[in-house]
């Protein structure tokens, strides 16, 4: 029998170990996160019991590991100009990207900030990239792989032509999506993205118990 020697340096543990890092502490809530310095991954998890995420929600205030609702990171620009990216980052990136998406959320005629816990992990640029992959290969969160725009900025001077996402067609209330006057080739109906959305939510909990 032939057993292949184990490379701690292998990325794939690498990513494993990285996402044991994020999950070894605890989720606070997304406005009680307080103001911290450097660049990492976080993720995003919902508690609530709002429709469609009803399930989701429930799952997440029962079991030990939650599943997250999104996965994003902040990354120092550094590189393009030959920082090494192995130094620390001394700018509160992080923070601030998290904080966008409170904002995000509080504007949002149909979601709560209370209901919203995240995770974080302050890591060097170099890994960044590695982390954010793994996490989301790994429970394809709602609002990355089934559900767009909740990450996108507002658009800048002259571009109010785009269509608004399908995260804004179902959380109604960011300015900037209430100004873009695009159409979608299919348009977003707002029913089926619930119907949708409820469905994929039960069967993201049923994968999760099934690991």
């Amino acid at each position: 029998m032939q057993i292949d020697p184990y490379n701690p340096l292998d990325l794939e543990a690498l990513g494993e170990s990285l996402l044991r890092r994020l999950e070894a502490d605890p989720a606070v809530r997304i406005d009680q996160l307080e103001k911290f310095d450097g660049s990492g991954i976080y993720a995003l998890y919902y508690t609530g019991r709002a429709d469609p995420y009803t399930s989701l929600g429930e799952h997440n205030r029962k079991r030990r590991r939650p599943i997250p609702h999104y996965v994003g990171r902040a990354k120092d620009s550094g590189a393009r100009r030959g920082v090494s990216p192995l130094l620390a980052i001394d700018q509160p990136l992080l923070w601030s990207r998290v904080r966008e998406h409170q904002r995000s959320i509080s504007h949002a005629s149909n979601l709560k900030v209370e209901d919203f816990t995240v995770r974080v992990l302050v890591v060097m640029s170099v890994w960044i990239p590695l982390a954010e992959a793994v996490v989301i290969r790994t429970y394809r969160p709602l609002w990355n792989s089934h559900l767009q725009g909740f990450g996108i900025h507002a658009p800048g001077g002259g571009r109010t032509g785009q269509a608004r996402s399908e995260w804004d067609v179902l959380h109604t209330g960011r300015s900037f999506a209430a100004g873009l006057t695009g159409a979608r080739r299919r348009p977003a109906n707002r029913e089926a993205l619930l119907e949708r959305t409820r469905q994929l939510c039960v069967e993201a909990v049923a994968a999760q118990r099934k690991r």
